[in-house]
């Protein structure tokens, strides 16, 4: 894939969000110049925070959440489930069209903009901002290579005719070596700040990224402990030497404007997902406080009522919207305009819940598994209920399970696990209560919790009802997301490679690098 040369629009923040970029095409020795557009040879360190911003909002799949997120990871997770009878993904039937809408959007808009961030605040010794950018750098690429695997990484910007693609190991090594570089140059400047109020997480803040650095060191610590315990322990155990968000004021969340709005809440004018019931099987059990923060009642019964993930598509269809739950008030946008809800990126009840893990396993996370959980429990019913304490412990010492369903499939309780924690459980016990405590506190981050379940089996969730996939069962888990389209067309010496790096077919059952938990010690979808 040959790269043309890139541009930076000269426009204010709120048109630059909207503008976009157009740098590849199938042509690829055609240059395109609109007007409002300035060569990176003339981007000045002034201009480059707006770059940066765009950066930040539409590294997240902010074009199309619909077809990057909702209908992949989002249905994956569990969260949501399709509606819409011509939508296959939920059915383990892979979409091409709808992956090369979101690729090229991060390669054309997303990825050019972070580059040329890295590249002119290092030339103009911005060394906190640069520190910033590479940070973000992993933010973004981290869930691109947990989607696909092997993706193009350190070649990015080379003008060549087949730009290579990385392995994910040599990813996430150097994930953690840019880390490393990044929080050297935070360090030695903790009350600096780059890019001001362009920033839209921490506002330039260097000790707030330091902080956001080592608490993403640890969340891909985590990714690859089946895969490199002994890595994986090392980085996390120096993520927690270094110091973590321990405080919901320290979450990591993108900013919504009105030209930048709350991602989620573009798509809520639509009918096309609706509240999964393995999601409702928890937060009904759980009489969790966080039900009406995260879901609606349904328009007929007013009742939290989900869907089975997987319908055939003789059984969806629009008279399923009144009668099942849709999101929170939060992200409601009937007038399509969207909300101002922040778009979570990393928040203090995760790291409680990695750490927590992390202490199951025998690392130094700074306290025991049972107290790292209830921390994370806390942390979550603070941040998204303002739970009093006295709310805060009677939830953390609930024995109440998840429910069974009074749907149509009389589904049972998706899971027998309590939220009261099991210390004399065996660890793949403890472990499920870890993971699915903080699959709820995610929500709804699909791109976190569906890494999470792969890697760990949980949530238990439920079996689809069918699957349309030769390859995945419907008691089994879509692996990965198959390549674009468009890289096979025009970039096809690379994307062979990639296959190969892969290690497998370029299918959606294939399993990525870091996903090496046995699958004798993955549990069963619950039917």
């Amino acid at each position: 894939m040959k790269m043309k040369k890139h541009f930076i629009p000269v426009i204010t923040l709120a048109a630059f969000l909207l503008a976009g970029l157009a740098a590849c095409t199938k042509n690829f020795d055609e240059l395109n110049t609109p007007e409002n557009l300035l060569p990176e040879d003339d981007i000045s360190p002034a201009l480059i925070g707006q770059a940066f911003a765009f950066s930040q909002y539409n590294g997240l799949c902010a074009v199309y959440v619909e077809v990057g997120q909702t209908l992949h990871a989002d249905m994956y997770a569990q969260y949501f489930t399709s509606v819409p009878a011509a939508f296959s993904t939920d059915q383990f039937i892979p979409n091409g069209s709808w992956v090369d809408l979101f690729w090229k959007d991060f390669y054309t808009k997303a990825a050019p903009q972070l580059f040329l961030t890295e590249k002119v605040t290092a030339e103009n010794n911005l060394t906190v901002a640069n520190a910033i950018a590479k940070i973000w750098r992993v933010v973004m690429y981290s869930r691109m290579t947990d989607y696909f695997g092997p993706v193009i990484y350190s070649h990015f910007g080379e003008q060549a005719n087949s730009v290579p693609f990385d392995s994910q190991q040599d990813i996430y090594n150097d994930f953690f070596k840019t880390l490393d570089e990044a929080s050297a140059v935070l360090k030695q400047h903790p009350s600096g700040n780059g890019f001001a109020a362009h920033d839209q997480v921490y506002a330039g803040s260097a000790a707030k990224w330091l902080k956001l650095a080592n608490s993403l060191r640890l969340r891909l610590a985590m990714r690859i402990v089946y895969a490199d315990a002994g890595k994986a322990r090392t980085e996390a155990e120096k993520a927690i030497t270094d110091g973590v968000i321990l405080g919901n004021e320290d979450n990591a969340n993108v900013l919504s404007t009105t030209n930048s709005v709350n991602i989620l809440s573009r798509i809520t004018y639509l009918i096309d997902f609706r509240a999964s019931a393995t999601m409702i099987s928890a937060l009904t059990g759980y009489n969790d406080p966080r039900m009406p923060d995260y879901f609606s009642p349904s328009v007929t019964g007013n009742q939290f009522t989900g869907l089975r993930n997987g319908l055939p598509a003789s059984e969806r269809g629009s008279q399923l919207a009144n009668v099942t739950s849709f999101v929170g008030a939060k992200w409601l946008s009937p007038d399509r305009k969207g909300t101002l809800t922040p778009n979570r990126v990393l928040s203090a009840s995760e790291v409680a819940f990695l750490r927590a893990e992390g202490a199951l396993r025998g690392w130094n996370m700074g306290g025991t598994p049972k107290d790292l959980y209830n921390q994370g429990i806390s942390l979550s019913l603070m941040e998204r209920v303002a739970a009093s304490p006295a709310q805060i412990t009677a939830y953390q010492n609930s024995t109440a399970t998840p429910a069974a369903l009074a749907d149509k499939w009389n589904s049972p309780a998706m899971s027998d696990i309590p939220v009261l924690y099991d210390e004399a459980g065996n660890f793949e016990r403890r472990l499920e209560q870890i993971i699915t405590q903080k699959w709820i506190a995610l929500y709804p981050d699909g791109w976190e919790a569906w890494a999470e379940r792969r890697r760990t089996g949980y949530p238990r969730g439920y079996a689809i009802i069918a699957s349309e996939s030769p390859d995945i069962p419907r008691t089994g888990l879509v692996r990965r997301v198959t390549y674009a389209p468009v890289e096979i067309s025009t970039n096809r010496v690379a994307y062979d490679a990639a296959v190969g790096m892969l290690g497998g077919p370029d299918e959606n059952h294939t399993r990525l690098w870091w996903d090496k938990k046995p699958l004798a010690d993955y549990p069963v979808p619950t039917n």
